[in-house]
């Protein structure tokens, strides 16, 4: 009987491991495609904020822009320099028949920008590793952000046979020639009765983020947000009954094609095998170059509102504003995406699910509403440069479309906690507030995690991996 018993429990005991090890085994496989799907090349991002240090609220938008992040769509390219003055002292309302114009002021500040800065030179520097000192490139980067085979390192020169130049041709159609640079002019609009004595309260508490900034970036542009010090980063209380912020929103692109990749690679080129003589030649060169440059795309002015809960509005102001000041500079990116097809990204379906539905991990953030249709691109390689044929199109299913959008879980969460009260409290007022708030919200759930799609064509075609582009977007998302 003991015999027995034992052997049942070695069994159990057995049955268990193995489950275990069946369920690690089968977390780990879930990683990796995680890991796998996010493999997939982005478009790469240099963000910068045109100041106006004199107007309202300056210091805000100045420490504020710091901290948000390249959006997750899209490579970090950011350089040095995250800010300009503009030669305005305050903000002005640019007249709509000069914007983008060579009347525009904020395009004539950044056109003088880009150019007494050589940023697109820099920009090219980043992508291949360029050493200050010695001149060296490499092309590290570039095999981290294509997803390019290890062997690959060894490659170092324009003349590199076979897969190498097929690789470097590849580089500069996909990665190199789709780097972007956006120039982002915020403007704080204050709705409530207290913005005087709000305003003062925010200059005084931002004078510490106006030295971290300067610390950080480099930048003395950041240094004069104030002059008082004392009150901390993001303790300064919410004086408003509400606040949007307009942004206007100015994109360019790197030039980049065949002769200018042969030229840099035959004039510029150094590496540990140049000689001395070829090297000081070829570093000069390319110190002082205009071989590179950057092409006006165009413009979007949008807005974003704090529209959110009783309780998210008891948050520090900064906090509410970083909300705010990120949902606009998204919104903006997904409207210049609307306008200018080379902006678009492409990002991979996520699963296929058994009933014929699919999963992307895109939502409100990137635009997607229940009139957005998606083409599903496959790649074809066979030229040895990468590109897209459509094989299918997409469109989201009502009721599943995911609320990605900055701080949205969280304030899904508030939003909660605000009609449990408002209910128990019995107030219609409150409760009336509570479903206004929800309803400005829009149509996404932040307890999704992807959109669900239904297939409107080539469901034989279409697999985990692919990739999908917007192609037409009806409707807007605040």
């Amino acid at each position: 009987m003991k015999r027995l018993f034992l052997g049942i429990t070695l069994l159990s005991a057995a049955f268990l491991a193995s489950a275990q090890n069946l369920d690690s085994l089968q977390k780990k496989a879930k990683v990796l495609q995680d890991e796998k799907i996010e493999q997939y090349r982005r478009s790469s991002l240099y963000q910068i904020l045109v100041q106006h240090p004199d107007a309202d609220y300056a210091p805000t938008i100045d420490s504020v822009f710091l901290m948000v992040g390249t959006p997750d769509k899209f490579n970090n390219h950011d350089l040095e320099t995250k800010a300009i003055t503009s030669t305005a002292k305050k903000a002005k309302k640019v007249k709509e028949n000069i914007r983008g114009t060579e009347k525009d002021p904020n395009l004539i500040d950044v056109n003088e920008f880009i150019n007494s800065h050589a940023v697109a030179r820099d920009m090219v520097a980043k992508w291949f590793g360029r050493d200050p000192v010695t001149g060296n490139f490499n092309i590290d980067l570039i095999v981290e952000r294509g997803y390019y085979d290890a062997s690959f390192d060894a490659i170092e020169r324009a003349d590199a046979e076979g897969r190498g130049r097929a690789m470097l041709a590849d580089a500069g159609f996909e990665l190199i020639g789709k780097t972007f640079l956006t120039a982002n002019d915020i403007t704080f609009i204050d709705h409530g009765e207290n913005s005087g004595k709000a305003a003062g309260g925010i200059k005084q508490g931002f004078a510490i983020a106006g030295r971290l900034a300067s610390a950080i970036t480099g930048e003395d542009s950041f240094t004069e947000l104030g002059d008082a010090a004392g009150t901390t980063i993001g303790t300064i209380a919410n004086e408003f009954a509400g606040y949007k912020v307009n942004i206007i929103t100015y994109l360019y692109r790197l030039n980049w094609n065949e002769d200018i990749e042969n030229t840099f690679y035959s004039e510029y080129w150094i590496d540990e095998n140049t000689g001395p003589e070829e090297r000081d030649r070829r570093k000069a060169a390319f110190e002082n170059t205009d071989l590179f440059s950057l092409s006006y795309v165009g413009h979007t002015v949008t807005s974003a509102e704090n529209l959110s809960s009783k309780t998210f509005s008891r948050k520090p102001l900064q906090e509410q504003f970083l909300k705010v000041c990120t949902r606009a500079i998204d919104k903006a990116i997904v409207e210049l995406q609307r306008e200018y097809d080379e902006f678009k990204v492409n990002v991979p379906i996520y699963a296929v699910n058994d009933d014929g539905t699919v999963e992307v991990k895109i939502g409100l953030k990137e635009g997607v509403n229940e009139n957005s249709r998606y083409e599903v691109l496959m790649p074809d390689m066979s030229s040895g440069v990468t590109r897209y044929k459509k094989v299918g199109m997409l469109k989201p299913v009502p009721g599943k479309i995911w609320d990605n959008r900055f701080g949205a879980l969280e304030e899904a969460e508030m939003l909660k906690a605000d009609r449990a009260e408002a209910e128990a409290s019995g107030s219609e007022e409150e409760l009336a507030a509570v479903e206004a708030a929800e309803d400005a919200d829009g149509e996404g759930d932040a307890y999704l995690t992807s959109t669900t799609f239904s297939i409107i064509s080539g469901a034989n075609a279409i697999t985990t991996g692919l990739l999908i582009r917007e192609v037409t977007i009806k409707a807007e998302n605040n």
